[in-house]
């Protein structure tokens, strides 16, 4: 039995904001989990010479302008009073250093900035290896975790910008602080994916700051972090100038809630809130998440730590929707492309694509290989059904990676852009020989984050209540997350597809 709810008013709309490297969006929920109102802006990135980055003035602009839009949509809808607290997902690892004016001091560097790798294996080598992260924070030091950032600003920013910064923060921290003037918070998920959390602890680890070479800059970074709060106390709201510009009343601005970095965020929004129930999101990377009371018990995912408690088990790759764009365009045809891959035979009668115009260090593939075999199909219905399968092999692969690291999965989910194909969803299910479940949303992270404020606001309002009771995050998903329908697995298609796999395996090298 779920919890019902007794603080949060049934006509209460929550909003989710999507802060990625692609875009940013702004979805404002009933607690059904329906969809009122939604406003999408482009992001635009720093790529040059192999980086990721992005502008925080930028970002600042994106906070504004994407409120101001989905206030204008609940206006129109007559529901703008009954907007009374928001959750923020923003892209994990990303962080970027501000100075007391909250001006930039450098870039937000992101999780895909293929020029960390070399930093972080200085950085590792400093701190006395791998084994030496984990005795510090119980996890690994992946290469995108933004300590490899502070690694990398010791060779690129000046002595002066390391004393001018008051504070290193994430993106979704970044974000809230836009939106509600608080910028010396942050949240157990964000900290989690910065490398420095003791992941068992939830409180910073200055050792890890030895990955550092200067001690000055090894004592501005402490000094420079945030405090981390727990998820069910709010930020605050949102800012008074905000709500001014927007036609919000001082007495009626809703409630903003500490960030869940789109991981835990897409974890929340595809419903697993149990250890076991695995969560896919297809979205411009492709990640395999799962949650559980403990550690892996062996291999390389990625682990950081929930806002409400449990680990996070993480395989997410550099590839995915992006790899898609670069073989269909920017304006696919999607339903007759749909159609004329239907028309292929699994396997696609040999043809085969390596799926990485990024590197993908979790493989072992540390430079692009984006590569057609035995050659590119002339057949547009080929050519997608091939991507599709790559696809599905990276995310087989991850699952896999689950298993073998102890998760007994018992449910998986799939959400994100490309999960809107039928013919994906089949054959993923098909490859792991698993059925999938599918919801009715898309919008896994901006539902996530509305999700987990949702959690928190109820709980917070209970407290101020006196009524001890919980209310958790699975309470939360039980009242808003709708799942569509299962996909079973095509048996015609089993067979063929497992031997795709391990030929996948062996082009690849692993």
């Amino acid at each position: 039995m779920t919890e019902p709810i007794r603080c949060v008013p049934e006509n209460a709309i929550i909003t989710g904001w999507d802060f990625s490297t692609g875009a940013v969006k702004c979805l404002a929920f009933d607690l059904e989990g329906n969809t009122l109102a939604e406003a999408r802006i482009p992001t635009d990135l720093w790529t040059a010479n192999g980086v990721a980055e992005l502008n925080l003035m930028q970002l600042e602009g994106q906070a504004r302008s994407i409120t101001r839009a989905i206030a204008n949509r609940l206006k129109e809808l007559g529901r703008l009073q009954d907007w009374i607290a928001g959750g923020i997902s923003a892209t994990h690892h990303t962080s970027g250093r501000i100075d007391r004016d909250l001006l930039q001091v450098r870039r937000a560097i992101c999780w895909n900035d293929h020029s960390l790798a070399h930093f972080n294996e200085v950085g590792l080598k400093r701190l006395g290896g791998q084994q030496k992260a984990k005795e510090y924070t119980g996890g690994p030091w992946a290469i995108r975790y933004s300590l490899s950032h502070l690694v990398k600003d010791e060779t690129q920013i000046s002595p002066e910008d390391w004393k001018r910064t008051t504070r290193i923060l994430s993106h979704g921290s970044l974000a809230a602080g836009y939106l509600t003037g608080v910028f010396d918070r942050t949240s157990v998920s964000c900290a989690a994916s910065t490398g420095i959390m003791d992941l068992r602890t939830k409180a910073w680890r200055k050792e890890m700051l030895l990955a550092l070479e200067n001690p000055l800059y090894q004592q501005l970074a402490w000094l420079q972090l945030p405090t981390i709060v727990d998820a069910d106390e709010p930020l605050g709201l949102l800012s008074l100038d905000v709500a001014l510009e927007n036609g919000i009343a001082p007495a009626k601005r809703p409630l903003i809630f500490p960030t869940s970095d789109d991981q835990q965020a897409g974890l929340a929004g595809g419903g697993a809130a149990n250890p076991g129930q695995i969560a896919i999101i297809l979205g411009n990377s492709a990640v395999v998440n799962s949650s559980s009371d403990g550690v892996p018990s062996e291999g390389n995912l990625d682990v950081m730590r929930l806002n409400w408690g449990p680990y996070l088990w993480m395989r997410c790759y550099n590839n995915g929707a992006q790899f898609l764009d670069k073989i269909l365009g920017d304006k696919p045809d999607w339903v007759n492309l749909e159609k004329e891959a239907r028309m292929a035979t699994p396997g696609c009668e040999g043809t085969m694509v390596l799926p990485f115009p990024n590197p993908e260090p979790s493989l072992g593939i540390h430079e692009p290989r984006f590569e057609w075999l035995p050659a590119l199909p002339s057949s547009s219905g080929l050519k997608f059904r091939a991507a599709l399968e790559a696809l599905a092999c990276l995310v087989t692969l991850g699952v896999k990676a689950h298993e073998k690291a102890g998760q007994k999965v018992t449910r998986i989910t799939v959400s994100g852009g490309i999960a809107r194909s039928e013919l994906m969803c089949e054959i993923l299910a098909s490859m792991l020989d698993k059925p999938i479940s599918t919801l009715e949303s898309f919008e896994g992270p901006a539902l996530g984050a509305a999700t987990a404020a949702f959690a928190s606001l109820e709980l917070h309002m209970r407290k101020q209540a006196g009524i001890k009771e919980p209310f958790t995050i699975a309470d939360a998903m039980a009242k808003m997350i709708r799942f569509k329908r299962v996909v079973q697995p095509n048996k015609n298609w089993v067979e063929a597809y497992q031997k795709l796999l391990t030929q996948f395996k062996l082009k690849i090298g692993i």
